[in-house]
């Protein structure tokens, strides 16, 4: 014989469950919606005599939503740090630390060679997507360091705001075989080459074991787009500059994660 009592207070129960359940999201919907940012810029220069080396960093700097913002700044901060390295070093050290070890390897540089070369390393990181599930930061970058040319740079950083977590490419991406094929078909518009040939056949591109198409190392969302971004020298040479294919969330629905 079913006890009522029982059932009364599990209704109880439950309610108080759907309650503080309801309650936990609007709690975590306000702390996304209290997540913002400023843009910062850090300009410096260190010259010998009238040739110098210099740092512009354009970032965002993330204020409130408790840990999210701390969990950001740390993520943007280390990814400049990276593109200030000299060399094969990729070691993390404060912000600080890699502008300072930079402007010496400059005066280093100087100091050796008697060259009139000056440096330059610009960064301007944005936010590209910003939603209650992910969040998307675009770093663009031109460096000069010496060499032929300067090298231009992009990436993507997508963090999963639920769990303040990175998302790698594996974790955006849902559907690899589909999604490549859609990709192929847009890069074959993109630098003219026929829908029915084998990118192999064009001489052009780069591939994986000589034949394969592949997918960048970046990817991410700007507003309502999916990027796919191959970097100079990634499936061409430098000449050919990059390669930027965009499509709507409709049209990669299903093949990755939408935020």
């Amino acid at each position: 014989m079913m006890n009522f009592q029982k059932v009364k207070y599990s209704g109880v129960g439950l309610f108080l469950y759907l309650s503080f359940f309801f309650s936990s999201c609007q709690i975590g919907k306000k702390e996304v919606d209290s997540l913002r940012f400023e843009s910062k810029v850090f300009e410096k220069d260190s010259c010998l005599g009238s040739e110098c080396a210099r740092i512009r960093l354009a970032y965002p700097y993330f204020e409130g939503a408790g840990e999210s913002s701390d969990f950001l700044n740390v993520h943007v901060e280390q990814q400049m740090v990276m593109f200030l390295n000299i060399g094969e070093s990729q070691e993390i050290v404060p912000l600080d630390s890699a502008v300072s070890s930079f402007f010496h390897s400059y005066l280093e540089f100087k100091n050796e060679f008697d060259s009139p070369q000056e440096w330059e390393i610009t960064v301007d990181a944005k936010v590209a997507l910003q939603s209650q599930k992910m969040i998307c930061i675009a770093f663009d970058t031109f460096s000069y360091t010496g060499g032929a040319h300067p090298n231009t740079y992009r990436l993507y950083l997508n963090f999963g705001l639920d769990k303040n977590s990175p998302l790698k490419n594996e974790d955006l991406v849902l559907d690899k075989a589909n999604l490549l094929k859609l990709a192929e078909s847009k890069f074959k518009k993109y630098h003219n080459v026929d829908e029915l040939s084998g990118l192999s056949e064009d001489n052009r591109f780069f591939l994986e074991n000589d034949k394969d198409f592949f997918l960048p190392a970046s990817m991410g969302f700007e507003d309502e787009e999916f990027i796919l971004y191959y970097n100079p020298y990634e499936i061409g040479p430098y000449v050919m500059g990059s390669t930027e294919l965009r499509f709507t969330k409709e049209e990669v629905k299903g093949l990755v994660r939408i935020p």
